[in-house]
């Protein structure tokens, strides 16, 4: 399968990465060299120097031969050509462009993106992405990730253990004997930089980030279990009035979240403009690294801080800022993965990644046939896949005792007759038209596809 991907940057990078290993072929378009020169050092790609809006460099890239476009530049613009120029002179049958400018997102003009327009089939708006992931975790706050599967009947939560959790030093075979009914199940579990696919004999230990599936009914007693006890932020400050800060105050508006809502923009402009779009969102101009400014929104008082400005190192450093004057948890952005890994023993609380989200939200939509969700976890290190069990399969009419699952994958949860949830049990039989939900190693993703009888090609 031939794929066009048009911007090397941190998204096209991690694309091209899974989409590598599952054999496709791979040209990647840049305007850098260097940025090229980089990813031919660790990936086998082709590599073209221009804009992917330029006919004449799709046409050397191969786009006549390509089946998908993925268009993920840092211009709006570009990518938007790129995908109307694969459509109308090559007949590219996907288009995938990343659209950050909300005014292009307007309801008003949603035409503007339709075959006889502007031809693209998926619309990523990583402000948009990031602002929902934001809002699901302010529902569930001890939840570093919380992703709805199977039309939100469960969810993957990534929970942190911490020292209160009465868990700690138990086997999983002893916790699930405390389950007291609750559906919930082990995926994976990473302590420090250690990714473990648990069994029964594994124990919970301080500080491990462990990702569970769960009956969405049962999401806050889960969380309770593993010791959060947190309640809905009834007070939250949003840092950073782009349009992800935007997006988000007004999602929170829109939900009523029941929170007081305070926004923190530097521009005085912006900040006036911001303030006339917000209905019941306090908007204080100033810099979230002054003091005073922090001491007006009362930050003492405050729950959640909640810092997504442009800039990774004011993000961290406010959240740090925050954490001192009292404020209860921190969220921050980071778009450089090198600061990920540091944060967290810094003391804040959740850090999110729009390339990851991003990155997600592309994979999900571009499988085909009876996978229904992708989420990736850990820059591309697995994968939680949502998969209809089909008759040609060869879990079909067996029990999960009869399986034979290969090393790196593990089943979640097992979905029957579209309502009713069901954790793995030995004896439980998976029947033609359940939905699976599992995990897998990036690299059994082959495997994955033997198993459930699929292909992971595109539309």
């Amino acid at each position: 399968m031939k794929v066009i991907i048009c911007g090397a940057g941190e998204v096209g990078k991690t694309l091209a990465q899974h989409l590598l290993k599952e054999n496709n072929d791979i040209t990647i378009i840049d305007q850098s060299e260097e940025n090229l020169r980089e990813i031919k050092e660790h990936l086998d790609v082709n590599t073209y120097v221009g804009f992917g809006s330029q006919p004449a460099i799709l046409d050397r890239a191969g786009a006549k031969n390509a089946e998908m476009l993925i268009a993920v530049t840092q211009s709006d613009e570009v990518n938007m050509i790129a995908c109307e120029v694969a459509n109308s002179q090559f007949n590219v049958p996907l288009k995938v462009a990343r659209i950050r400018d909300q005014h292009y997102l307007d309801p008003n003009y949603e035409s503007l993106f339709s075959k006889n327009q502007i031809s693209v089939d998926l619309i990523i708006s990583p402000e948009k992405e990031v602002a929902e992931a934001i809002r699901r975790r302010l529902v569930a706050p001890g939840a570093f990730e919380i992703i709805p599967f199977s039309d939100k009947k469960i969810v993957l939560l990534g929970i942190k253990i911490e020292k209160d959790c009465t868990q700690i030093n138990k086997s999983l075979s002893k916790i699930q004997e405390n389950f007291n009914g609750l559906k919930m199940n082990f995926l994976v579990i990473f302590r420090k930089e250690k990714m473990i696919m648990p069994n029964e004999n594994e124990k919970i230990k301080i500080g491990d980030s462990v990702y569970i599936i769960a009956d969405t009914n049962d999401l806050h007693k889960v969380m309770g279990f593993f010791g959060h006890q947190e309640t809905k932020a009834n007070s939250v400050i949003v840092v950073g009035g782009g349009n992800i800060g935007v997006s988000l105050a007004k999602r929170l508006e829109e939900s009523k979240f029941g929170a007081s809502t305070k926004l923190i923009e530097l521009n005085k402009e912006r900040a006036e403009r911001i303030s006339a779009d917000l209905n019941d969102t306090l908007v204080i101009n100033g810099s979230s690294l002054d003091p005073e400014i922090l001491q007006e929104a009362k930050i003492s008082e405050t729950e959640t801080i909640i810092c997504v400005t442009n800039q990774d190192e004011v993000n961290i450093l406010t959240s740090l800022l925050a954490k001192k004057q009292g404020c209860k948890k921190a969220i921050s952005l980071a778009n450089e993965t090198t600061y990920r890994s540091i944060l967290e023993p810094l003391g804040i609380d959740d850090v999110l990644s729009p390339q990851a989200i991003t990155v997600s939200r592309i994979l999900s939509f571009i499988r085909k046939g009876s996978i229904r969700q992708v989420y990736s976890l850990r820059e591309g290190e697995g994968e939680v896949i949502e998969a209809d069990a089909v008759e040609t399969s060869s879990v079909v009419n067996k029990k999960i005792s009869e399986l034979k699952l290969p090393n790196g994958v593990k089943i979640g949860a097992i979905i029957k007759n579209d309502t009713d949830v069901y954790m793995p049990d030995s004896n439980l039989k998976i029947n033609d038209g359940d939905r699976i939900v599992l995990f897998s190693l990036s690299k059994m993703i082959k495997k994955v596809e033997n198993l459930l009888s699929v292909r992971f090609r595109f539309y």
